[in-house]
């Protein structure tokens, strides 16, 4: 393999495991784009790796193990491991300790496999399988999170998941103030409101959990950015 082929591999493995321990949406639909960019672009490599060197049959089966053990029962496991759960009207995963651990089993479980070829003439046909076996494993381990969220969507009902939307509301009072409600429900669109009505619409949002607030106060002094309020 050349030298792009390991940089490219080692860094979609970093963006992965980044992406792994951050708080994350889980979409109600099942779209595993990246892993099949990544699992295309490993099958292309591994192919292009077969025509110019010999691979016997011994190393075929080998990497067909590891994608058995590694990709597909580890990733089950990884799936399992990783933490589940709705809020603000979303559902959301994070990867646990044991989840970065399991990656790193299979990280070991894959590239070990560079020992045993090399005694079939086929040395660096795991490398060259690397991406292949990343996007394989990737995609099992988002279809067991997504089986896991389905319930939670469920719950959710079909509402769930909206864009943020947006309702501004002018005040008669303080003329150049602005009300802003972001709200995660559906139903939300930009208007304005005067008077009475406006006091009233703050006063019912004032309970609402998934609302935070913000006031604009137009001045001839620069005073940065709006401050935001953490929902109530």
């Amino acid at each position: 393999m050349s030298f792009f082929s390991y940089a490219l591999g080692a860094l979609i493995l970093i963006l992965v495991l980044l992406r792994q321990a951050r708080v994350r949406p889980v979409r109600r639909v099942f779209q595993p784009r990246l892993p099949l960019v990544i699992g295309v672009i490993g099958l292309f490599e591994m192919f292009s790796y077969a025509d110019n060197h010999h691979v016997s049959s011994s190393a075929w089966l080998w990497v067909l193990g590891t994608l058995a053990v590694g990709a597909l029962g580890l990733g089950v496991l990884r799936g399992l491991s990783m933490r589940v759960w709705s809020g603000n009207g979303w559902v959301l995963r994070q990867g646990s300790g044991i989840t970065m651990a399991l990656w790193l089993l299979s990280l070991l479980v894959h590239f070990a496999g560079d020992t045993g070829q090399s005694h079939a003439g086929a040395t660096g046909l795991e490398g060259a399988s690397f991406l292949l076996y990343l996007g394989v494993t990737l995609c099992v381990q988002g279809y067991v999170v997504h089986r896991r969220a389905l319930p939670l969507w469920a719950e959710l009902g079909p509402d769930a998941g909206q864009p943020l939307g947006v309702q501004f509301t002018q005040f008669t009072q303080s003329p150049g103030a602005f009300f802003a409600s972001f709200n995660a429900s559906p139903g939300w669109t930009t208007g304005q409101a005067q008077g009475r009505g406006a006091g009233s619409q703050r006063a019912r949002d004032a309970d609402d959990p998934n609302i935070i607030d913000a006031e604009v106060v137009e001045d001839d002094d620069d005073h940065g950015p709006p401050e935001l309020h953490a929902p109530r």
